[in-house]
């Protein structure tokens, strides 16, 4: 939302609505087949412990199937109802998360950098969304938000 709203000529309402939308369903596609990945690791920690699949209130086939649904609605809604860039980054996003950084999370420390690009993204998207194209301020944003991420996530991994 932030990207649209600071991208030139952010007006249409609709298409804000739409944005966020096809960008929530891609975040929750992710997630989910996240958690999918990861059910021998989760109930293995106390933060994570508690998740449904884990708990088993949810199967993974349910779990992946409603990742994979979710991520085709979002990026089908991002490219119907937005514009095909947006809908690219949202599918490369989904793709990013669950395909490079989810396993690198056991491999490597390198794991921080591929997930601070996935987190950088979605302003992009916003910004996509609004003028059609990837422009320098729409790379600035999510220069920011990738700096951003690093002490971030040294504060909380540091109290872990």
């Amino acid at each position: 939302m932030c990207g649209y709203a600071l991208a030139p000529g952010a007006t249409n309402l609709a298409t804000l609505f739409w944005t966020t939308t096809g960008t929530a369903l891609c975040v929750g596609s992710a997630n989910a087949i996240n958690q999918w990945l990861e059910v021998p690791f989760d109930s293995q920690m106390a933060r994570t412990r508690n998740r449904v699949l884990v708990r088993r209130a949810c199967s993974p086939l349910q779990a992946f199937a409603a990742g994979t649904l979710s991520g085709i609605s979002g990026v089908g809604i991002l490219w119907t109802c937005v514009n095909p860039t947006t809908a690219v980054l949202g599918a490369a996003n989904i793709l990013l998360y669950t395909g490079v950084y989810t396993p690198m999370k056991r491999r490597s420390i390198a794991n921080t950098w591929v997930g601070s690009i996935v987190g950088a993204i979605p302003p992009i998207m916003g910004w996509a969304a609004c003028t059609g194209g990837i422009e320098w301020p729409a790379l600035a944003l999510g220069a920011i938000l990738y700096a951003w991420q690093f002490p971030h996530f040294n504060a909380l991994s540091h109290l872990i």
